[in-house]
């Protein structure tokens, strides 16, 4: 996973455009007929300057959504420098979604932030936010996850019963 997104990086940084799984160099051919659904984040210098994935649809093939992730990532409108930032310079973290379920309320506390995450979405749509395991320093435990998702959201107090909550599991490749 960690080759075909730096290679999509290499890419995209030179051509200006999507790579086609002919451009890349593969080593797991199984991979362009594997279903799947993934997290890609960037970081330069430990700091994240991009990230991308898609809860949506699973694509047919997961290189097509790791390639579309890359590069949503490279131009995520947060972090403008990255577009900028040699890729050879830039560190990656791949999630790949093994799991999800929809957490019934009051559950937060019962996830173990080392070995999940959980994205919440605002039941009126309007809002969405992610915390990726191991990934924020404050996060011991599940009950942890209130005041971080309230930083996302920019309020106060996070209230479970105002969101619709996934806890979802992961397998973690990355280059650090």
């Amino acid at each position: 996973m960690i080759s075909i997104v730096q290679q999509t990086i290499e890419f995209y940084q030179k051509n200006k455009k999507a790579p086609a799984l002919s451009d890349l160099q593969i080593d797991n051919p199984s991979q362009t007929s594997e279903r799947g659904t993934c997290f890609v984040t960037l970081y330069k210098n430990w700091e994240i300057c991009g990230s991308a994935w898609n809860i949506e649809k699973i694509k047919n093939s997961i290189l097509w959504e790791l390639i579309e992730n890359t590069i949503w990532a490279i131009e995520d409108p947060r972090f403008p420098e990255t577009k900028k930032t040699n890729g050879s310079e830039i560190k990656i973290r791949v999630d790949t979604i093994t799991q999800r379920s929809v957490l019934q309320d009051n559950s937060l506390m019962n996830l173990d932030p080392s070995k999940q995450w959980v994205l919440a979405i605002k039941k009126d749509y309007s809002a969405m936010a992610t915390v990726l395991p191991n990934i924020h320093p404050s996060l011991l435990t599940g009950s942890d996850f209130s005041p971080v998702l309230a930083s996302k959201f920019s309020i106060k107090k996070f209230i479970e019963s105002e969101y619709i909550l996934y806890s979802l599991e992961t397998i973690v490749d990355r280059n650090f």
